[in-house]
């Protein structure tokens, strides 16, 4: 029978494989109060899933606004999801996060669910050489705030990040104007995620953002952190940028909906 798990032990169990869990570990992490924790084990196997109020995160109540729960799955084999789908509500809309093809059978066995996009992430162990021109800090400038902005990462979210010391921002600039920046934030532990990569409009095709993209990964590297640089599916430019630098692809996370009238 499936047994509630407390947050700081579903963190612990998950940290063991970071770059694997780092999905269902970030969400953990950000939402502790809003999550509910179940696990199902045999004698060599188990499963965990994590549940989301729906409205406490940005991105699912812009994308998906007839969720009520997130429900993310780490299991070991089929029967263990299976076991855990009495503890997923089924009286309410729900966006299942899903990172292995194997899950899908149990859960479509109980909820009626259609695809709706996937993200996939990215990582590397490489060596990446600064760019000179391009500038790591904790304090970037408003023409860089002002980038990151326009993608939706707005300055009241990224700023305590940066001024904890839990994320940094990298830019390339001429004449305080911020050509082309990113940013890189803790997700758990070791793994930090570079986002926001953004370029003013009049310098695109430039190759800046690979510029500030490499240095950002020496910086990580220099820290000794492991990069994740996630990606929707259908965003080519971005996929075709994280592949030019260097990085692979190590997770795909598959969003399937459950709408329920």
């Amino acid at each position: 029978m499936p047994t509630s798990v407390s947050v700081a032990d579903a963190i612990d169990r998950l940290a063991r494989d970071p770059l694997r869990n780092i999905v269902a570990l970030k969400h953990l992490l950000a939402y502790p109060k809003h999550v509910s924790v179940h696990q199902v084990s045999d004698a060599r196997r188990a499963a965990m899933l994590v549940t989301l109020d729906a409205s406490v995160s940005a991105y699912d109540r812009e994308t998906y606004p007839y969720a009520r729960v997130v429900a993310f799955i780490v299991s070991d084999h089929p029967s263990l999801t299976a076991a855990l789908m009495p503890h997923i509500p089924g009286d309410c809309g729900i966006v299942f996060k899903l990172s292995q093809e194997t899950d899908l059978s149990p859960i479509a066995a109980q909820f009626p669910i259609e695809r709706r996009t996937a993200f996939v992430s990215f990582t590397s162990a490489g060596r990446y050489k600064p760019d000179c021109h391009a500038a790591i800090t904790q304090a970037p400038s408003d023409s860089a705030f002002d980038l990151f902005e326009r993608q939706g990462h707005h300055r009241g979210w990224l700023e305590p990040l940066l001024i904890d010391g839990k994320a940094f921002a990298c830019a390339l600039v001429r004449s305080g104007e911020a050509l082309s920046a990113c940013f890189a934030f803790e997700n758990y532990g070791p793994v930090w995620e570079v986002g926001g990569v953004v370029t003013a409009a009049s310098h695109r095709r430039k190759g800046l953002a690979a510029r500030v993209v490499r240095t950002a990964l020496a910086e990580l590297a220099r820290r000794g952190r492991a990069p994740r640089y996630q990606v929707e599916e259908t965003n080519d430019a971005s996929i075709r940028l994280a592949r030019s630098v260097g990085l692979a692809p190590f997770l795909t996370i598959v969003h399937y909906e459950h709408q329920c009238w």
